[in-house]
């Protein structure tokens, strides 16, 4: 194993830029000058720090801080006077990076936080230098911002590589615990507990299912990727579809609003962990009979078409014997009558559905009326509006839309 404290020479310009300035030995003075109070550098740069509000509050502690610009400072000082590091040295930027990506600190924060740095060094080598100086600061400045750059570059790189490394980490965590919840025969209440766990929500908490169809999948992947990325919402492979879970919450935006214009099915509400797996195994049969869908439908628009299926293998001559008369109609009366019944099925209200159609509440009574007369349903019997329901969600029926 080699010995992390080995000195490694330098290899990078800094050192050669001190090696050939005629006044190397003033800018090594200036430097050691700032390297002797670097604990004030320190204090300055922490209350800078806090004066700027960089970091949540919280998210990393003051001696984590102090700890780190001790390291950062002596590294930039030790590159730019050239000195030979340790390798322990030469990875303060990689130890930066990925520490600060695993407190969930914004990159945008950290880059600002180091260029603070900068700021901090260059106000103390001025206030350290004479006039007489001046010359020897300006023809190092070059040397200063290269270094800082470097920095900044080394940690933005090890922090991006982190941040990346930790999503990928937790997303084959979540997909573990989905794969269980979704999958197991018998879910205990132990086992719901840790699959509640690993997903960061409540057992006995509400949630919103969708289930995309499958030609939906990659749209919907790409749309959410942001939330599906922190967990906000939870995705999973689920047989050709693709399912989404959501706790419901006041500021969160619903499900059912991200995911309308997909291809798929959704439950707006459902109590418990537990519940989910029979939600979206439901929610995937019945997508089954709706292979034409575009948009997304509710548990209660795509159950009648499951039923009618259902009906037409149990009771002999359904839906035929409700349509014979009504696909006589011609073809725009015909739109006319089944838009106002979908309506009036919807509503149970005359009124409300002569303001939906646009027209006068007699001309829904004899659409109504209409209907009747060509299929033997008077929908305002409850009887007759499920049976109604059903014959409108018929395959048969959908090809004499």
């Amino acid at each position: 194993m080699p010995n992390d404290n080995r000195p490694v020479e330098p290899t990078d310009d800094a050192a050669a830029q001190v090696a050939s300035t005629t006044n190397a030995g003033d800018w090594q003075a200036i430097l050691q000058r700032v390297v002797d109070d670097l604990e004030l550098i320190v204090d300055d740069f922490l209350a800078e720090l806090q004066g700027r509000s960089l970091y949540e509050d919280g998210l990393v502690e003051i001696t984590d801080l102090r700890h780190t610009a001790i390291e950062t400072f002596r590294y930039l000082l030790d590159r730019m006077m050239g000195k030979p590091m340790t390798e322990h040295q030469q990875n303060a930027a990689r130890r930066l990076g990925v520490r600060r990506a695993r407190q969930k600190i914004q990159i945008e924060d950290l880059m600002a936080a180091i260029r603070l740095d900068f700021v901090v060094l260059w106000r103390r080598i001025r206030a350290t230098m004479s006039s007489d100086e001046m010359p020897v600061l300006v023809e190092h400045v070059e040397t200063m911002l290269t270094t800082i750059e470097r920095y900044i570059r080394e940690v933005q790189l090890e922090f991006l590589a982190e941040t990346a490394r930790i999503a990928r980490d937790a997303r084959l965590a979540t997909e573990r615990h989905m794969a269980r919840l979704l999958n197991s025969s018998h879910l205990t209440p132990a086992s719901l507990d840790i699959i509640a766990q690993g997903l960061k929500v409540e057992v006995n908490a509400e949630f919103e299912v969708v289930v995309i169809n499958e030609s939906a999948v990659l749209e919907v992947q790409d749309a959410l990727a942001e939330p599906l990325a922190a967990g906000k919402i939870l995705g999973y492979p689920y047989r050709s579809g693709y399912c989404l879970i959501q706790e419901r919450a006041s500021k969160a935006a619903p499900l059912a609003t991200l995911c309308r214009d997909y291809a798929g099915g959704y439950i707006g509400q459902i109590t418990g962990l537990a519940t989910v797996p029979n939600a979206v195994a439901a929610l995937t049969r019945l997508l089954e009979y709706q292979p034409e869908t575009t948009g997304l439908m509710s548990i209660e628009a795509l159950w009648p078409a499951a039923i009618s299926d259902t009906l037409s293998t149990l009771v002999p001559d359904f839906p035929d014997s409700y349509l014979t008369d009504l696909v006589q109609l011609p073809v725009a009366e015909r739109h006319e009558v089944i838009t106002t019944i979908k309506y009036f099925l919807d509503t149970g209200s005359i009124k409300t559905t002569a303001s939906c159609v646009n027209r006068h509440r007699n001309t829904v009574i004899n659409r109504l009326r209409s209907f009747e007369a060509t299929t033997g349903l008077d929908v305002k019997i409850p009887r007759d509006a499920v049976l109604a329901t059903l014959v409108l969600a018929s395959p048969k029926m959908q090809m004499h839309k």
